[in-house]
């Protein structure tokens, strides 16, 4: 429900600017500042710092959001980061944290393989607009070993699912798709063991 409401956040408050006077714009800011310090995410934090512009605090927010698995609250926080804010510091540290949350998104789609390689498919794409668009930035070096992971992830879920195509009869869906697995994950583990698998097929 949190996640839902987040979302909703996210949807109804792009494009808010603060309206209210300058003592409840401190106000919200000082609440904000306090729940940040006491590592709390909540829709209240999101819709305050959407409010009230100050770059830095959505940064820290959705660091905060993100160790709480809060994936929609820090997409809420940062996706239009460099539209809402006049030259924004740090826009990689956005950026980064954003793969990050989408990262946390192909972490919690493991029990449902169609989806953990659409979320997967996702997540590559970020990782490879962030190298293009920071290329001397200094998060770069934590792409890689993540990038890594991602892959090993997206060649087993790929993996499982021709298994189970071919377990279930259909043995041609199956044998295209450790074909695909082999082809295009040729150094993870379930691309060695997809290469195996089409000896077998070519022994019998």
């Amino acid at each position: 429900m949190r996640l839902l409401a987040v979302l909703w956040l996210s949807v109804g408050l792009v494009g808010c600017a603060s309206t209210g006077s300058p003592q409840r714009s401190e106000e919200g800011l000082i609440d904000a500042r306090a729940k940040i310090s006491m590592g709390r995410c909540d829709t209240k934090l999101v819709a305050d710092l959407r409010k009230h512009p100050v770059p830095e605090l959505d940064q820290q927010a959705a660091y905060v959001c993100l160790q709480q698995g809060e994936v929609k609250a820090v997409e809420a926080l940062l996706e239009d980061y460099q539209q809402r804010h006049v030259e924004p510091p740090h826009p990689d540290y956005s950026a980064y944290l954003l793969t990050l949350a989408q990262y946390a998104r192909f972490e919690m789609a493991a029990e449902d393989d169609v989806l953990r390689l659409k979320e997967g498919r996702k997540l590559h794409a970020q990782f490879a607009d962030f190298v293009r668009r920071f290329p001397d930035s200094d998060y770069r070096t934590e792409i890689a070993p993540r990038l890594h992971e991602l892959l090993e992830g997206m060649a087993a879920a790929e993996y499982r699912l021709a298994l189970t195509a071919a377990e279930a009869g259909d043995r041609e869906g199956g044998r295209q798709r450790m074909d695909y697995v082999a082809r295009y994950y040729p150094h993870t583990e379930s691309g060695r063991e997809a290469r195996a698998w089409l000896e077998r097929l070519q022994e019998e």
